[in-house]
């Protein structure tokens, strides 16, 4: 990172001020790579986070649009086993749009975004993605219409929502 800089979210090799190709990284004083960025003609492309570990395992990618520099397209969450656990998807000026979460590999928690706040439907499941337990709907991060449950047991329940107020 010490031999690249940014300007105007570009980003210029110190040497000869021309746009930077390559990877730029970040480690510690011990060797252990903590970050990195990989860049094309001066745009970043991707961003890597890595454990602290002796081992080099990824904590999270970010993909940036390629057309908006800086501005975030997906970002992956991966656990220490080096599965994906959340994927988070922007759209394309950079606004979270969509959360979910991975059990062993299947879609866990699912849930539309605008911004910070839940606006869409929001779904959770069990026994691998197969069986659905909550479902609910959100405007602008307000409960707003039927949310669903399934307990453990098998008992379903129902509440309504008007503006994130319970009405039934």
């Amino acid at each position: 990172m010490k031999g690249v800089y940014i300007d105007n979210n570009l980003v210029y090799k110190v040497v000869d001020n021309g746009l930077f190709t390559g990877t730029a990284q970040v480690k510690r004083t011990n060797g252990h790579l903590i970050y990195e960025e990989e860049f094309k003609n001066g745009v970043v492309l991707f961003s890597y986070v890595y454990f602290n570990g002796k081992e080099k395992r990824l904590s999270s990618k970010t993909i940036f649009n390629p057309d908006k520099p800086y501005v975030l397209s997906k970002r992956y969450e991966y656990d220490l086993q080096g599965d994906i656990f959340e994927i988070y998807t922007y759209n394309n000026d950079g606004i979270k749009i969509l959360k979910e979460q991975y059990t062993n590999g299947k879609v866990s928690y699912s849930c539309q975004y605008l911004g910070n706040k839940k606006h869409g439907i929001e779904l959770g499941y069990r026994d691998g993605g197969e069986k659905m337990t909550f479902r609910c709907e959100y405007i602008n991060g307000k409960k707003n219409g039927t949310e669903y449950c399934l307990t453990e047991k098998g008992i379903e329940t129902k509440k309504e929502y008007r503006n994130g107020k319970k009405i039934k």
